[in-house]
């Protein structure tokens, strides 16, 4: 007689996820240990291997809805009503700032799953790198898109190419935030105050050159 699948508690599944995401967090992929979990998810090691088959696969799940978690969180109107690419990156990495310090595990988490592939086993990189590419394709243009389209962009001067910059200086910036409540988690927005003002001045550079008048 053919035996019958356990059906989903989608109730201990999405607790295993939040467990997951502190976890992986705190403690990155390879220290990460699934009997942590289900201790603190209060389910069996055996109904995460039944519901997600493997560690891998738990840990690409867990980044999939977090990313998901913050989009979902996010203020679109932040980025898309500013009047220039300056005043949307201050007030983006204003904006982020909060949201990382309101969200510490799942900001964690995604700067982890963006710049640390590397400590990730080499079977999950492409996979995570996939999920990266993702989640770029579908939030950046609709970030940035609606300002850099009300700008004056000089002749040969591509959108793309000005949405790459943009996107290289947000994560130089969202490293530095992340190093600093890293060491300080009880940070308040205001603290952060040099790192806007060195956003300002690379965004100045991309809008006006560094080259003097001659």
């Amino acid at each position: 007689m053919a035996k019958t699948r356990q059906p989903i508690d989608p109730e201990k599944k999405a607790r295993i996820i939040d467990v997951a995401m502190h976890e992986f967090a705190q403690h990155g992929y390879r220290d990460t240990k699934t009997d942590d979990i289900a201790t603190q998810a209060d389910v069996s090691k055996g109904l995460i291997f039944h519901y997600f088959k493997s560690k891998a696969n738990l840990y690409l799940e867990t980044v999939r809805r977090t990313f998901d978690k913050i989009n979902q969180a996010a203020d679109l109107s932040v980025w898309q009503d500013a009047t220039d690419l300056k005043t949307m990156i201050v007030r983006a990495l204003r904006y982020k700032i909060k949201m990382q310090l309101q969200y510490p595990d799942e900001f964690t988490l995604a700067m982890q799953a963006y710049g640390d592939t590397n400590a990730l086993p080499e079977k999950l990189r492409p996979q995570m790198q996939e999920i990266w590419r993702s989640v770029l394709a579908n939030s950046l243009p609709l970030l940035v898109t609606p300002v850099i389209d009300r700008l004056p962009l000089r002749s040969g001067v591509k959108r793309d190419d000005v949405q790459a910059m943009i996107l290289a200086i947000s994560n130089f910036i969202g490293e530095q935030s992340k190093v600093m409540i890293q060491a300080n988690p009880q940070l308040k927005v205001a603290d952060f105050d040099g790192i806007v003002e060195q956003a300002m001045a690379l965004m100045d550079i991309v809008e006006h050159g560094f080259l003097a008048d001659e």
